[in-house]
């Protein structure tokens, strides 16, 4: 019989994942107790939700929630990371710390119903946010029509200078 603490947690886990844009499952093996803090104060200021899971019950949860392509994942120490606005952000906000410790691992990605592997995790991290793609997008599309403007403005620049000399000439 499961106590019902456990069905809480599984029930809660898969509301969780359910949700979430981006998953990032990590090996946290290594890190400090002063480490895994400062990971999940960064975490919280990213909008992620960091957790270590057991993993009977994160496996409960992958199949009620139907993502069970991660279920094979959770063996070993493995924490969650998991953002329900930004589907990157997980895997940003890990990569960062990653790279200042050496000492998280990535297992897999899991980002808008599709599974990464470690590597394609790390390049997802490197990808700009949503806003930054949706500006360089703009950016792209603006630089012509603003040079059009330019090009009008000159032709009507040069067009009231040749008027005012022939008008000082008379």
């Amino acid at each position: 019989m499961v106590r019902p603490e456990k069905a809480e947690a599984v029930e809660t886990l898969k509301g969780k994942l359910s949700s979430a844009k981006g998953i990032v499952l990590a090996d946290f093996t290594g890190l400090t107790v002063s480490e895994a803090n400062d990971l999940r104060r960064k975490c919280r200021e990213a909008a992620v939700e960091y957790t270590v899971v057991k993993n009977t019950i994160a496996r409960l949860a992958v199949k009620g929630a139907e993502i069970e392509e991660l279920e094979e994942h959770f063996n070993g120490p493995v924490a969650v990371a998991l953002s329900e606005t930004d589907s990157i952000a997980p895997a940003r906000v890990l990569a960062e710390f990653r790279k200042a410790t050496q000492k998280l691992t990535f297992k897999v990605g899991y980002v808008e119903g599709r599974l990464f592997t470690p590597e394609e995790v790390r390049e997802i991290a490197a990808l700009p946010s949503r806003e930054g793609l949706l500006a360089q997008v703009i950016g792209a599309v603006q630089a012509p029509m603003g040079q059009i403007v330019w090009t009008v403005e000159g032709i009507l620049r040069d067009l009231i200078s040749v008027v005012e000399q022939a008008s000082k000439k008379t």
